[in-house]
This record gives structure tokens, sequence and C-alpha cells, in this order.
């Protein structure tokens, strides 16, 4: 739902299971009008199956674009932006872009996108539902004009043998019990819908246990301190963000986190150190003990 003309009414762009875009325009009766497909270069947008439109000002230059997801079963790339060479009352497209991360294409199939600030950094994310139900997050390591997205997070685990987040989920956010943070609506191929509430809270979550994959406790945070516990001794700890970037080296007990932008982090313990890019600061390989922080103001 947009306002696709800028007069004044919410208007519908849907995709489609050939592929195609279109635009219904809202009436002054609140009644839709099938005003006919989504154009690029004089001609009709056909993805592959199962398309979906994301309408966004992808570039921040005050102009609609459109993100696009498609079905791509073999596809070369399944998530492109169209970005308007019009006006942004009478939008206007040329070729499409490949949305990248890590500098590769979106092959899942089924990609469903969204673009919108989830880690509450002042950029906008890309969040990605995708044919095995599994719901991604790819925080934004670049600008809100330039995204640029590398590794991801799962919102949601992904559930090949009995879906139970829909397939593919068709994801969008609100707040729906009006607790003041964005909760998590999907829908899916089958006309399922599936709500998720957000009870992200501040302070230190699960640990996990990365080459047992079970849960254990540990740390604390108190007031912006970050409290590591004296099991940690023998560990070498660091905070990364959720794009992976080394913000912190920790020390066994108190550890100021005060200064930090609110949102999610995680702590990665490990018996020696994290591969790391020194010029970048960015992670490239660890193992060892993984605890989600949530820090709040």
């Amino acid at each position: 739902m947009c306002d696709w003309n800028n007069d004044g009414l919410l208007d519908l762009v849907t995709g489609e299971r050939n592929g195609y875009y279109t635009f219904f325009r809202r009436k002054p009766d609140s009644t839709l009008t099938n005003a006919g497909r989504i154009q690029a270069n004089g001609t009709d947008i056909t993805t592959d199956n199962n398309s979906w439109p994301t309408v966004v000002d992808w570039n921040l230059d005050g102009r609609k674009d459109l993100l696009a997801g498609q079905e791509g079963i073999g596809a070369p790339c399944n998530v492109y932006v169209y970005l308007n060479e019009g006006t942004d009352s009478v939008p206007a497209f040329g070729d499409s872009t490949p949305v990248l991360h890590n500098g590769s294409r979106f092959t899942d199939y089924r990609c469903v996108p969204l673009l919108l600030d989830l880690d509450g950094d002042g950029k906008r994310d890309l969040v990605l539902g995708e044919w095995y139900s599994s719901v991604r997050l790819y925080s934004n390591v670049g600008t809100d004009t330039n995204p640029v997205f590398n590794t991801y997070v799962n919102l949601v685990e992904p559930d090949p043998v009995n879906y139970s987040n829909g397939n593919p989920p068709r994801v969008n956010f609100t707040d729906w019990d009006g607790d003041g943070d964005l909760d998590m609506i999907t829908c899916d191929y089958y006309g399922s819908v599936f709500l998720r509430e957000n009870i992200t809270a501040a302070g230190v979550k699960e640990t996990m246990n990365e080459g047992r994959r079970t849960m254990d406790a540990g740390m604390t945070l108190v007031r912006g301190v970050l409290n590591l516990p004296a099991s940690a001794f023998t560990l070498h700890s660091s905070l990364f963000s959720l794009s992976g970037q080394k913000v912190l080296d920790l020390s066994p007990g108190p550890n100021d986190v005060g200064a930090l932008s609110p949102g999610v982090y995680f702590c990665r313990q490990t018996a020696g150190f994290a591969s790391c890019d020194r010029a970048s600061g960015v992670m490239r390989d660890a193992s060892g003990v993984l605890t989600k922080v949530i820090l709040a103001r």
C-alpha cells in the first residue's frame, strides 16, 4: 500500500503469480481501479513467478523506487531494485540493478524483500523472507542512501519440513500490541497468517554454544555495564554488531557499553582469538560461545 501517484489516497501495488506488477489506483469513493501494469523502459516489468513488490525510496532522492523479489528457481538473481527516473508522482523506471550481499546476488528461492531500520542504528536494513520459511535480517553496513549488506542473522529459523512460518513468508512489521516495538506479521502462498510478537527487552538474552547448540548462562547487563563472569577468564571476548563489525574488546568483569547505540549486539567468546580483518575490524571466522546482548536507553 502506498500513495503511488501522490493524490493523497492510498493505492495498491501488487505482485502476481506470473511475475507482473500492477498499480491499482484509489478513487475518491475509496474503491480501487486497475490502472495498468508497472513498466520499465516502456515495457511491462515481468520477473519470474511469484513477484513481490516493495515501494520504497531506495536512494533517498525523494522519489519512490521499486524493490522487487521473485521465485527465481535457477535464476541468476532474485532481488532487484528499479530506480525511479521520473518524478515521485509519475514514476518511470529503466533497467533494474541486482541487490547484493557480500558482493553476490541473492539466489534464494521466492525472495520477499523489505527495507526498514530494524536494528535501530538509523540506517534501513534488508529483511528477507525466503522459500524455507525463514526470515533473515541483513544489517546495512553502508549508508542510508547507498545500502550495503553482508552477513545475516535469522529472525525466524528455516523450517524446510513443516514451514512453520509460511512458505514463503511475506513479511511486514507493525506495533501490533501497542507496546512501542515492532512485531512481525507474515502470510504465505497458502493463505496462512502468522503473528510473532516482539518480546525483546534490554539486557543479556540467550547464550548459545555454537559447537553443541546448547544454551548456557553467563554475563549480565546492568545500567550500561556489561559484566563478564569469572568463567570468561580463559576466553577472548568481543562485542560485535549484527553486521559482524567488531565494536569492542571485552575483559572479565565490568565493561562500560553505555556509549554504544541502542540495538542488538552479539558477544563472542572464543578459546583464542577470532580471525579478524585488522583494517575493517570485521570478524571472518570464529567458534565458541555466542550471546545476544540488547542495549536500550
